[in-house]
């Protein structure tokens, strides 16, 4: 079975930077890492992952790779799909919607850009915000009449 993408093990050494700083310190009261969260779910035989995270937290050389600039606020929604083996979908084999919001504004439709990491195929939308602010992302994912729904959030902090 494959690594579910190459993007989220560059967000892995987000969740762990709190724990190395400070020598056994507790981590500032600025930390916003522990907010990300990842949702998922299978449908029609395709497993789906969602996760989110703060424009600003990500990895440098993430975020030059990919051409995000950190410097401006929103959050990121990483939307991964792969067979029941791990390995990608065509990307013409599932239909994939996404909204987002900061409440109490109602969700607005969000684009998925399509990405290639390797072999694999995922897809990756920016929402604008301020902080701080609670990004909400809605993900439905349809595929051979089975249909399948996720939620995750972004809390964005001031810097």
């Amino acid at each position: 079975m494959r690594q579910p993408s190459a993007i989220l093990l560059l967000l892995l050494p987000l969740t762990l930077l709190p724990s190395a700083c400070g020598r056994g310190e507790p981590a500032p009261a600025t930390a916003t890492l522990a907010a990300n969260t990842v949702a998922t779910a299978a449908v029609g035989g395709a497993t789906l992952q969602a996760s989110s995270v703060a424009i600003a937290n990500l990895d440098p050389a993430m975020a030059a790779r990919y051409g995000f600039d950190p410097g401006h606020d929103g959050a990121l929604l990483l939307v991964t799909l792969r067979d029941a083996n791990g390995d990608a979908l065509p990307p013409g084999d599932l239909l994939l919607t996404a909204t987002a919001s900061v409440l109490p504004d109602p969700p607005k439709p969000l684009q998925l850009q399509q990405i290639e990491v390797g072999n694999l195929v995922d897809y990756v939308g920016v929402f604008p915000a301020r902080p701080p602010a609670s990004v909400q992302f809605h993900v439905t994912a349809s595929r051979g009449g089975a249909r399948a729904q996720m939620d995750t959030t972004a809390e964005l902090y001031p810097r």
